[in-house]
């Protein structure tokens, strides 16, 4: 199993390291060509510009192959209601590559439920599992 994310700001680092060391999985963290552009106070406002023009990111290469495995969990921070660029340029790169997939989402307060929807359009296929993980449960220590 390999758990795939990408984090601007490491609340979903967090989140992936420690799904991946309980399902034993592989875990990588996508980059993106210039990932300088995301920094700070005015990548934030970047990326939310990016995700309602639905602009397309680019990622580097990841190390791991993502056909290589039985399954894949793949993991985003949710900006303006959506998973993150470069997350979703990942998914129509490797979607046609994957065998099962499962989604995890980290978000600041409320569940968006076409994070989900738009994740599976780009995998396509139906995930076996999802999971949406709020600010307020990462404070609490929940996820």
């Amino acid at each position: 199993m390999l758990a795939v994310f990408y984090s601007r700001s490491e609340t979903t680092v967090a989140v992936a390291r420690r799904l991946a060391a309980e399902l034993g999985a592989d875990c990588e963290r996508l980059w993106e060509a210039n990932d300088r552009q995301r920094a700070g106070a005015v990548g934030f406002v970047r990326s939310l510009a990016d995700e309602i023009r639905d602009r397309a990111g680019y990622v580097r290469p990841t190390a791991c192959s993502p056909s290589a495995y039985d399954a894949v969990v793949v993991g985003t921070p949710v900006w303006a209601g959506r998973a993150s660029t470069p997350v979703s340029a990942w998914l129509a790169w490797h979607g046609s590559e994957l065998r099962e997939t499962a989604f995890f989402c980290t978000m600041g307060a409320r569940n968006d439920p076409t994070t989900f929807g738009q994740l599976q359009a780009l995998a396509r296929q139906a995930p076996i599992a999802t999971c949406a993980i709020s600010g307020r449960d990462i404070g609490r220590g929940l996820a």
